[in-house]
């Protein structure tokens, strides 16, 4: 079974990078016509427009562009960004902490409310309080990312103006403290970080309802309950701890998913993060940029999702045999 399920990750990584390699060159238009200006900028000859291609290295037929582009995935080297004319690694590893920053923080903030909102609702289900917070939590969870976060941005940075409408730092700061620079990055990365939690927490809460319910209609609930153990204790000592398998693989899976989801609220934003820098590599054409970014979101996605089905079976000693995707397979 574990043989399976490394051959099935393997070949959804193969997919990955074929697809990753040839969905941007399937794009309308192309690197030079960006360069170009389109019809608003510039206008190249046709001798100009071969010796960029030649400087890019695009004239190089199909094939040899593929090999180069694995050598280059296999060194983790995908060459230098048409836009920024930067190495793409150093472009991916300068704002990669920015992307893992509010991705973390939102991650344990959705987990966490998901979770206490989850046990709430499952002890008081079907009564009035708790099908108020179910329809709200199905509303949030059915918004797209854009919208949460252009709704916080006109409340609370336009109209309000609590908040900075973009960036992660404030220019030219006058401080030479950690203590207000550290400040200033979680002023500026507030919003972001409170849109991605209202996104994920309405799966995480509406899993652990589901899952306290279950739990609390088991017979070892009603005998506990006989037993005359205390509602906090039973709630979050019994109930909670069998409730926790299914939310640390939903867990694995949301941190993969809120990757995706940061590309909308960085560009949003303007938040220097990977996702507005996959943006700006989309609409460009920039095709190395957009191999080693794809690159570096395929691989954090399998990466949690193999953690998970990796360590599943530990925590859980009724599933032998294999990981949890094998024996769903």
């Amino acid at each position: 079974m574990i043989k399976k399920v490394v051959s099935l990750y393997g070949f959804v990584f193969v997919l990955l990078i074929l697809l990753n390699f040839f969905l941007p060159r399937l794009m309308p238009g192309g690197p030079i016509e960006y360069l170009e200006g389109l019809d608003s900028g510039p206008v190249l000859t046709e001798e100009q427009k071969q010796m960029m291609k030649e400087y890019y290295q695009l004239d190089d037929s199909l094939g040899e562009q593929f090999l180069n582009y694995i050598q280059g995935m296999l060194t983790f080297d995908f060459g230098n960004s048409f836009i920024h004319k930067q190495p793409v690694t150093e472009l991916v590893f300068d704002h990669l902490p920015y992307t893992l920053w509010i991705v973390g923080i939102s991650t344990v903030f959705s987990l966490a409310l998901g979770i206490l909102l989850g046990l709430w609702s499952g002890w008081f289900h079907h009564k009035h309080g708790d099908r108020r917070l179910m329809l709200t939590m199905m509303a949030l969870g059915a918004l797209p990312e854009f919208l949460v976060g252009m709704i916080l941005l006109l409340i609370f940075s336009v109209y309000l103006g609590y908040f900075p409408m973009s960036g992660a730092s404030t220019p030219f700061l006058n401080t030479d403290s950690w203590w207000g620079v550290m400040v200033d990055s979680i002023h500026h990365a507030t919003l972001p970080i409170i849109s991605l939690t209202i996104i994920s927490v309405s799966s995480t809460y509406l899993l652990v309802r589901n899952e306290t319910i279950q739990v609390i209609a088991s017979p070892f609930i009603e005998f506990a309950r006989m037993k005359g153990i205390k509602h906090n204790r039973l709630l979050y000592r019994h109930i909670f701890k069998n409730a926790l398998l299914p939310i640390f693989t939903l867990m694995m899976i949301r941190i993969g998913a809120l990757f995706t989801g940061a590309i909308f609220i960085e560009a949003l934003f303007s938040y220097p993060g990977i996702g507005k820098l996959l943006k700006e590599a989309v609409l460009s054409r920039d095709y190395p940029l957009m191999h080693g970014l794809f690159f570096v979101f395929s691989a954090l996605i399998l990466f949690f999702n193999a953690l998970a089905d990796y360590l599943y079976p530990k925590l859980d000693p009724r599933v032998k045999g294999g990981t949890k995707v094998a024996k769903d397979l």
